[in-house]
């Protein structure tokens, strides 16, 4: 919390962690750190009104540190039910003309949150944010009390679903993942002015022959005053640490007492300012938008991500790329990401070759995104439909429920370049009449959120010999096909290609677990003939996506003794397997030869892949003796040597490196 703007250094010096404070615009207080926690398994807890509960019975109560994930903790391990967090705290108070929120980034599944003994309200979806009004509650000192429910059932995304015909008894009862519980992510309490901005959007969209961008803005204002308010939006941009001048058209326009408007500031960029952000090289912008009181930052990126035929084309160019399954799993953390596993992990997916990703079945967090954001990653988000039946897919409550978590989802990731499509679902039923009009009805909702992305789901069903017209299957509605594919790659990927001949075809799951067979080489020897049939499909085939990255822990049917499922590249503790290192090899997008030449040089020969993966590579380097070789621009296809002079080591090692300093693949120099 940055208080050094709102108060003088005398006052600054006697403030406690959480003191009063009175704000001359918007602030956070974290709420962060030391809760109290009990579990309840009998559902007591609302009779005996534990959100009023005295000082000495909280005292009582276990200590956890927030952002918490119950489940991970040895002492409620595997627990479903509901369980209850409570925090005494004393509150900021605003000043005249402002309002306090309490915000929460996630808490799995179903919350019930009460503030000093009266209730504010409930949210149902475990992996976005959600927030209360707070204005004119607060006391000098204040509890806070939160009911978390991690059960799921039928009525539940992601939920159970029986008179399934391909699932039959138990397993269709839960989900493959952990139904983990807590409040997952922060906590804070967010003072805003009367008249503040609830959300923006950026859409930045360049004209890739002229060179220059057109810039956008919607700006969500909320005016919680009495009185009206008249205005316009301002924008300042700023690229690399300076203001770019821009001229900005923003209409002035009247928003009424307790209503909401959404204002909209137009600019565009000369060719001099525009920087395209791609996965290699990820330029960033950064916008500063006001409205009256309230002023906002975001980040956003200028780049172009287009469906051509069968190609996927970023920035006017075709790519074909490799990607990776993310269970959210962290032995000990359970859900929890905090920034050091997302660093650790996005590394290691990075210099793996998984840049075209899914990633994972729920919406991930704004500090994923970032880091996806700043160092390059092509995402696509999904929001709740994991293999809904038909049933559920027409039950109005649940097409609400989705929409409601598909609308925190867009809303709350729309400025990140990293984004680049969402998905309906995975392994719904889209042969199935009802599933057929989820299709149409989620992908018209969700385009009306956000028309500036490609739309897709996860199929099963595609690729199956029953289906013998495009019409029969609901991928006839989507941008591009995703298709989990475990066998007879080749096979199924000619069948999902003659139904929809025009359509590119993402490979959203594929892989083979690390006991399905005797060895770690046998799921060596699976990826490489995978990947060849990949590569004989180049033409519409435009990404792969290994299921998983990492093992994760699960209570499904067939979930090993030790509580893991092993899909991994990596294990649980991130170790690197085998197949993580082949998955590197197989996924560069290029192809290093090396030689011995006269007087100890060595002739390095980098040719980019025509096939799969294939993309243009810029500023990709050879490291070598302790140099390091530009390689220059390589479209698919082309090649081009360079020669590492120097002393020799005696065990040379040929590192390829992106930018942003990822090492993807190591060859070792031959013999003399």
């Amino acid at each position: 919390m940055k208080l050094r703007k709102f108060l003088p250094m005398a006052v600054l010096a006697v403030l406690p962690a959480l003191a009063s404070v009175l704000f001359a615009e918007r602030a956070e207080t974290s709420l962060d750190g030391e809760w109290r926690f009990a579990l309840d398994p009998v559902e007591s807890g609302r009779e005996q009104e534990w959100f009023n509960a005295p000082a000495a019975e909280i005292a009582k109560w276990d200590k956890v540190q927030v952002p918490h994930c119950f489940s991970a903790d040895a002492r409620y391990h595997n627990f479903t039910g509901s369980a209850w967090y409570l925090r005494k705290f004393p509150a900021p108070v605003a000043a005249g003309g402002h309002r306090t929120f309490l915000r929460f980034e996630a808490a799995f599944y179903h919350v019930e949150v009460w503030l000093n003994g009266q209730k504010l309200g409930e949210h149902e979806g475990g992996y976005t944010p959600f927030e209360f009004d707070v204005t004119g509650r607060l006391a000098a000192e204040n509890l806070v009390a939160v009911r978390v429910n991690n059960a799921w059932s039928r009525a539940t995304l992601p939920g159970a679903k029986t008179r399934v015909p391909y699932q039959t008894m138990n397993y269709g009862q839960m989900y493959p993942w952990m139904n983990y519980g807590g409040l997952t992510r922060q906590v804070r309490l967010v003072v805003r002015p009367d008249v503040f901005i609830a959300n923006t959007k950026v859409d930045a969209t360049p004209d890739l022959a002229a060179g220059t961008a057109r810039l956008e803005v919607k700006v969500f204002l909320r005016n919680a005053s009495a009185a009206a308010w008249e205005g316009a939006a301002t924008l300042k941009v700023c690229h690399d640490g300076k203001e770019i001048p821009v001229q900005v058209e923003s209409a002035r326009q009247t928003v009424a007492a307790n209503g909401d408007a959404v204002l909209h500031v137009v600019t565009a960029l000369a060719p001099a300012d525009v920087t395209l952000w791609s996965f290699d090289h990820p330029a960033l912008y950064e916008a500063e938008i006001g409205a009256g009181p309230d002023t906002v930052k975001t980040t956003f990126g200028i780049r172009s991500f287009t469906r051509q035929g069968t190609k996927l084309l970023l920035n006017g160019e075709p790519v074909a790329l490799g990607g990776g399954n993310r269970p959210l799993d962290n032995p000990g953390l359970g859900s929890r990401d905090p920034p050091d596993v997302i660093e650790r992990d996005l590394r290691l997916m990075k210099a793996g070759g998984m840049e075209l990703s899914r990633i994972a079945h729920c919406p991930v967090s704004s500090e994923l995104l970032d880091w996806a954001d700043r160092h390059g990653m092509l995402l696509i988000g999904e929001a709740g439909n994991w293999q809904m039946t038909p049933e559920q897919m027409a039950d109005p409550v649940m097409r609400e429920k989705f929409k409601s978590q598909m609308r925190e989802m867009v809303e709350r990731d729309w400025n990140h370049p990293s984004l680049i499509a969402w998905s309906l679902g995975n392994e719904y039923q889209s042969q199935s009449d009802e599933g057929q009009a989820w299709t149409r009805d989620m992908l018209d909702f969700t385009r009306a959120l956000d028309a500036t992305r490609l739309i897709t789901f996860a199929t099963f069903i595609a690729a199956r010999p029953q289906i013998k017209r495009p019409e029969e299957e609901a991928s006839q509605y989507v941008d591009f096909i995703s298709a989990n594919i475990y066998e007879n790659h080749l096979e199924n990927l000619k069948r999902i290609h003659a139904l929809y001949p025009d359509k590119p075809v993402y490979v959203s799951e594929f892989g083979i677990r690390a006991d399905g067979v005797p060895s770690e080489q046998g799921r060596v020897d699976y990826l490489r003939k995978a990947v060849a049939d990949f590569r004989a499909c180049a033409d519409f085939v435009v990404g792969a996506s290994v299921w998983t990255f990492n093992d994760y822990a699960s209570i499904f049917p067939g979930s090993n003794a030790n509580g893991y499922r092993p899909w991994g590249l990596v294990a649980p503790d991130r170790s690197l397997r085998d197949m993580y290192r082949a998955w590197q090899e197989e996924f560069t997008p290029a192809i290093v030869t090396v030689r011995h030449a006269a007087g100890d040089k060595l002739e390095i020969t980098v040719a980019a892949r025509s096939d799969f993966p294939a993309y243009t590579l810029r500023g990709y380097t050879v490291r070598v003796r302790g140099q390091a070789l530009a390689l220059g621009t390589l479209a698919p296809g082309a090649s081009t040597t360079v020669v590492a002079t120097g002393p020799v080591s005696g065990d040379d090692e040929v590192v390829l490196e992106k930018p942003g300093g990822f090492a993807i693949l190591t060859v070792k120099t031959p013999a003399r």
